[in-house]
């Protein structure tokens, strides 16, 4: 019996000790600042890398924006996660395909949208069947470019051992009627434990620059900061690193647009606007920086909730929901309409939310 024990507690180790070396070995090491390529659906890339020479000029003074984080698809409302505290980890591939086919379907109803900041989109994950969305979300919006970038790449994630979550690779998407000047990935400060850190995101940026008749430039920027971060070391970092993007820009006399899931509610909102039982979970207890930059605003729809709880499946008037996705825009664009649109969380974790602005 204790032979048995004794193997079994060695094998053990051995397979957490090779988990681990293959983790590091394999690791995704993204520079600071990367070039992102440009795709067009209906033909070629437009560009790999690099800035595009006699870009069109934008001569408009309204556009309009859409966030939404998509949950890779898998965590749709029938969904108790894992990692919130429910049991599952990866959902039934009938799941994934009819919240595929619903987010599918609602970019088509908003096709008319300027840009489009996607979150949590898979290309070749086994939490979403390896399923390209990305080619899928592009194929239904081929009016629109799009860029991707990289922000989980895991050539093996061994959690939970008894189902482990496997092979992801997914990022953040942004599609535009517009071909930008330039695109780029700015690596965010990320969580640094040891080995959790071997098997995590590498949060970043995606920005995207567009020449404006005036001479300046519109600044639009796909987010998902830090979600897991007890005491909020590392959203502060992540948040103090784009303060500075965002500063730096505006002094140029850029217009300057941040949006996605913040994964902290914004400020002078009331986290507790739907909780039906006294939460703890710190996660949806913060809100953020009132000040963060001077004259700046957030912009959220305080009626519509943006996020909910996946510690159980989704229950209207009972499953705890909180907006953490919202917009960020410089003093010298007005709003004209901000929305929560609710899903009903039926395809994702999340609801999107639509803006329209008017550049000063």
């Amino acid at each position: 019996m204790l032979l048995i024990v004794s193997v079994l507690i060695l094998s053990f180790v051995l397979y957490v000790g090779a988990m681990i070396l293959f983790a590091i070995i394999t690791r995704y090491r993204p520079a600071p600042i990367e070039d992102v390529a440009l795709v067009n659906p209906k033909s070629l890339p437009v560009r790999q890398a690099g800035e595009i020479q006699n870009p069109k000029i934008l001569s408009d003074s309204t556009y309009t924006f859409l966030i939404w984080n998509l949950g890779y698809g898998g965590l749709g409302k029938e969904v108790d996660f894992f990692y919130d505290g429910g049991k599952m980890v990866t959902s039934p591939k009938e799941h994934v395909v009819k919240n595929n086919k619903g987010m599918v379907d609602f970019l088509i109803q908003n096709k008319d949208v300027d840009f489009i900041m996607l979150q949590e989109t898979d290309r070749n994950s086994k939490r979403s069947w390896k399923i390209d969305q990305v080619e899928e979300f592009a194929n239904a919006l081929p009016d629109h470019n799009y860029a991707f970038t990289v922000n989980y790449d895991v050539k093996y994630l061994p959690f939970p051992f008894t189902n482990p979550i496997g092979k992801v690779y997914g990022g953040i998407q942004t599609l535009s009627k517009f071909t930008p000047v330039e695109s780029k990935r700015i690596a965010l400060p990320n969580i640094t434990d040891f080995p959790r850190k071997l098997f995590y995101l590498k949060r970043c940026l995606l920005e995207q620059r567009y020449r404006l008749a005036n001479g300046k430039d519109l600044v639009v920027i796909n987010t998902h900061f830090e979600a897991y971060d007890a005491g909020g070391l590392v959203k502060k970092q992540q948040r103090d690193l784009t303060k500075k993007i965002l500063e730096d820009e505006f002094a140029k006399g850029n217009y300057v647009i941040l949006g996605g899931d913040w994964n902290i509610a914004p400020p002078g909102f009331n986290v507790h606007t739907w909780e039906h039982e006294k939460l703890t979970d710190e996660l949806y207890l913060m809100n953020n920086d009132s000040i963060y930059v001077p004259g700046w605003k957030y912009v959220f729809d305080p009626t519509t909730a943006t996020n909910r709880k996946n510690e159980t499946s989704y229950v209207e008037g009972k499953t705890f929901k909180t907006i953490i996705d919202y917009f960020y825009i410089s003093s010298n664009i007005e709003v004209e309409e901000v929305k929560g649109i609710d899903l009903g969380f039926n395809y994702s974790d999340h609801n999107p939310v639509r803006l329209k602005i008017r550049l000063k």
